[in-house]
């Protein structure tokens, strides 16, 4: 009941300052779906949706009203001869269910998350071309999507705020930041995320805290809580609020102005200076032709006619 009214307080805070200073609020630049693969679909067996659209838009629109990563679709056009199927695709038709061959019933499929840099789970298909939200994967073995949030890559090594920041930022792997966390999906996912990676099978030692994407900079915040993510956004544009209970505290002879995370899903104001694990978040594409993100490389599955011909 407390933490509610101290939150509530904080929330009235917010809107005063948001009513009497000018403050920037960032717009979220519209999502958008990169050509990954053509003739090819991943796996739809976690699906979000399965629907049939008539236009690729319609299917776009679908999967960001879920929140999907990726998808696949299968353009209806006469030259890919989409889901035009045989004697044969009629006869297991007949026998399977649509759960056991959703390719053959729908043309659009939302998927969860988008395909690691091994493709593994593609399937050669000349109806259909695969998209995601990320375009190509990254060269990043060791990261985890995290369903309808994003994906994420943990750093068990210790390590203080500013070093945490310099290795999500520079990494020659992705293009990333401290992960973004100012959403109760967010915030939990997160939470979540430490907590599995505290599994007893876990070959390394427990994180009980880990920094994120948010600091108190006197240098451009307006007032004692306008912490700055990892983007530079103001914690005064967003309405979530998940500090511990005597946090945040901004004790100015401590530098305790940099923000982790605790498996039970709050936040707490550290010392930057102190070492901890930290969660970079990869960021989608940004500024980067779209035909850069189409991936040709071995059993890219480019070459639709020779798919086609296996299939006549």
């Amino acid at each position: 009941m407390i933490k509610s009214w101290i939150n509530f307080i904080i929330l009235i805070w917010t809107c005063i300052c948001l009513a009497s200073r000018s403050l920037l609020c960032p717009k979220t630049p519209p999502l958008k779906f990169y050509l990954v693969r053509k003739c090819q679909r991943a796996s739809a067996d976690d699906a979000l949706a399965l629907e049939n659209t008539p236009t690729l838009e319609e299917c776009i629109h679908l999967a960001l009203q879920l929140r999907g990563m990726a998808l696949n679709y299968a353009p209806i056009d006469e030259r890919r001869k989409v889901l035009n199927i045989s004697q044969l695709q009629k006869d297991a038709r007949s026998h399977l269910t649509v759960w056991q061959q959703p390719e053959e019933f729908f043309n659009c499929h939302i998927l969860q998350c988008p395909q690691n840099l091994s493709f593994s789970q593609m399937i050669n298909d000349s109806r259909f071309d695969y998209y995601s939200l990320y375009g190509r994967p990254p060269a990043l073995n060791n990261y985890t999507c995290v369903p309808q949030v994003g994906l994420f890559s943990v750093y068990p090594a210790p390590s203080s705020y500013l070093n945490a920041s310099r290795v999500c930022s520079n990494s020659s792997e992705f293009s990333g930041s401290l992960a973004h966390i100012v959403s109760s999906e967010r915030t939990m996912a997160l939470s979540h995320l430490m907590i599995n990676f505290n599994q007893p099978s876990s070959s390394v030692k427990n994180i009980f805290l880990a920094y994120i994407g948010l600091k108190y900079n006197n240098s451009v915040s307006v007032n004692s809580y306008d912490f700055r993510t990892g983007q530079n956004e103001s914690l005064l544009c967003f309405f979530y609020r998940a500090w511990d209970i005597g946090h945040p505290s901004l004790e100015v002879n401590d530098n305790s102005s940099c923000v982790a995370l605790t498996p039970q899903g709050v936040w707490q104001t550290l010392n930057c200076d102190r070492l901890l694990p930290f969660i970079c978040e990869i960021h989608m594409p940004s500024g980067r032709a779209s035909s850069l993100e189409l991936d040709i490389g071995p059993n890219s599955g480019n070459q639709c006619n020779r798919y086609e011909a296996e299939s006549n």
